[in-house]
C-alpha cells in the first residue's frame, strides 16, 4: 500500500476487515547448543513467509541446529513442506541440522506421501491418538 503525503493512512479499524490474522504461531526455547521451536496451528501458503523467516532466525541463532516440534500443527500443505526442506538445506550449508522432534498426524501423512521423511531427520511420533483418526500409525521412529 502506498500513501499520498496529503492523505493520512487509513485507521486500523479500516484495515481489520481485509487483514487475515495468522493461524500459525512459533514459540522458541533457546538452549546452549540447539534451539527448540514449537509450531502450532495451520501452515499454508498465507503463512509461509513469516514462518520461514521465524524458523530461519531460530536456526541462525543456534550453535548446532534447530529442533522443530510440529505436534500441534493441525494442517500443513506443500508450502509448509517446502519450508522444512529449505530449512534442511540452510542448516546443511551452515554445518548445522534440523530435526523434527514430533509430528502431528497431518504432517506425518504429508511427509510419508511425499517421501520427505526419507530426507528430513525425524525423531518423534505423531501426537497420541492422532494415528487412530487416520486408521493406523502415521510413521515409524527413525532414531
Amino acid at each position: 500500500m502506498t500513501s499520498h503525503p496529503d492523505c493520512p493512512p487509513p485507521a486500523a479499524a479500516d484495515l481489520s476487515s481485509t487483514l487475515r490474522s495468522s493461524v500459525v504461531t512459533v514459540v522458541f526455547e533457546p538452549g546452549p547448543y540447539r534451539v527448540l521451536a514449537h509450531v502450532r496451528g495451520e501452515i499454508d501458503m498465507d503463512d509461509v513467509d513469516g514462518l520461514h523467516k521465524d524458523l530461519a532466525a531460530g536456526l541462525a541463532a543456534s550453535r548446532d541446529g534447530l529442533d522443530v516440534d510440529l505436534s500441534a500443527v493441525s494442517f500443513c500443505d506443500s508450502s509448509g513442506l517446502h519450508i522444512l526442506l529449505d530449512l534442511h538445506r540452510l542448516a546443511q550449508e551452515g554445518g548445522k541440522s534440523v530435526v523434527l522432534t514430533a509430528l502431528s498426524n497431518p504432517v506425518a501423512r504429508l511427509m510419508r506421501m511425499t517421501g520427505a521423511d526419507d530426507v528430513l531427520t525425524v525423531h518423534g511420533r505423531p501426537t497420541p491418538g492422532a494415528a487412530a483418526a487416520d486408521g493406523g500409525p502415521a510413521r515409524r521412529d527413525r532414531e
